[in-house]
């Protein structure tokens, strides 16, 4: 059994450090040798996770440093990598004030019940600054799935109630109305353009169970739909069908619809890839809480600390990194694909 905090068969990740920790990082195993690093890919990757004008008030440099399998020109010389990203602006105290207390809907209780103890190392693998290395990864993973022609992109679908962009106005107002009082969920979109035709192993290794695994570890993230998702337990057979219409592009053979969102089977068809990822909101309210010890007692607290607002405008740049470690992953276990170097 691999260990916990490691995600992927071929192309694999083994998350380190913690996040109020001295860094964060990554064990990457797999990896093609010879790739060119694209620093401004991964630089930009980085910047889309950043805290924006909604987000948690700490500011990390977020600088990654390459201890392992990366040369001086910037290439992959190595099929395991390893990584850090420094962490600058940790501030423990902020959870001193219910060190003994367990706030509502959160990892307190349940991790206090699974190790024993209330200690804030624990609670870090709940953070979502531990998926920060998956950032890092995916960037590598894009870098090399960009020579077959992938496009991967995941953008906020909604925020609350309201779409997004469409009612941008809507939601500003609805944010602004939020600060220093609640919090709001959403949902991501991703598509994969261009992905291999026959991508996914049968029977536990499907397409969909896969990015469904990995989207499903993101903090937050309650759902996971494919292609038309829910919309489809309402529709009859004729409806949901994706008919041929008889032509073929790029070796692809058509269909008029792309309900399935580019999967058949657990086996990618070649159409683009589409699902959606939900988000609760974040439950670390900036207001006065009710928090319970382990004796049943109950205080009440106004949380003091740094949280995001609408946490959904960071998560498209997690969702798609990670859907490039997936693609790349089920592209290696493939024997019709067989790469483990990089060509230039």
């Amino acid at each position: 059994m691999q260990p916990f905090n490691t995600i992927g068969e071929v192309f694999k990740l083994t998350v380190l450090g913690s996040s109020h920790g001295e860094y964060v990082g990554g064990l990457l195993e797999g990896c093609p040798v010879g790739m060119k690093v694209d620093k401004e890919l991964l630089s930009k990757d980085l910047e889309r996770r950043k805290p924006g004008q909604y987000g948690t008030k700490r500011k990390e440099e977020d600088k990654v440093v390459f201890e392992q399998g990366v040369d001086e020109e910037g290439k992959t010389v190595a099929s395991t990598i390893r990584f850090i990203v420094r962490n600058t602006d940790v501030r423990k105290e902020d959870y001193d004030k219910f060190k003994d207390y367990f706030r509502p809907s959160h990892v307190d209780y349940v991790y206090y019940e699974k190790y024993g103890e209330d200690i804030l190392r624990y609670k870090d693998e709940a953070s979502a600054r531990m998926f920060l290395p998956c950032v890092v990864a995916g960037s590598l993973a894009k870098m090399f799935l960009k020579k077959y022609g992938y496009q991967i992109r995941a953008e906020v679908e909604t925020i609350g109630k309201y779409q997004y962009p469409q009612e941008r106005d809507e939601i500003a107002r609805e944010l602004e109305n939020l600060k220093g009082t609640d919090t709001v969920g959403g949902k991501v979109s991703c598509r994969i353009q261009h992905p291999h035709i026959s991508l996914g192993e049968p029977i536990f290794y499907k397409t969909q169970a896969m990015l469904a695994k990995a989207m499903m570890s993101i903090p937050s993230a309650v759902s996971f739909e494919m292609g038309d998702g829910i919309k489809r337990t309402e529709r009859r057979g004729n409806q949901d069908i994706d008919q041929w219409t008889g032509k073929k592009t790029n070796n692809v053979l058509e269909t008029s619809t792309n309900h399935c969102g580019g999967i058949n089977g657990g086996i990618t068809n070649g159409n683009d890839i589409v699902f959606y990822v939900g988000f609760h909101p974040v439950y670390t309210l900036p207001a006065t809480m009710k928090l319970i010890n382990k004796d049943c007692g109950i205080k009440t607290i106004k949380i003091e600390g740094r949280h995001d607002l609408a946490h959904v405008l960071r998560c498209p740049i997690i969702v798609e990194n990670l859907s490039a470690m997936v693609m790349l992953d089920l592209l290696l276990m493939n024997n019709k694909y067989k790469i483990d170097t990089y060509e230039q």
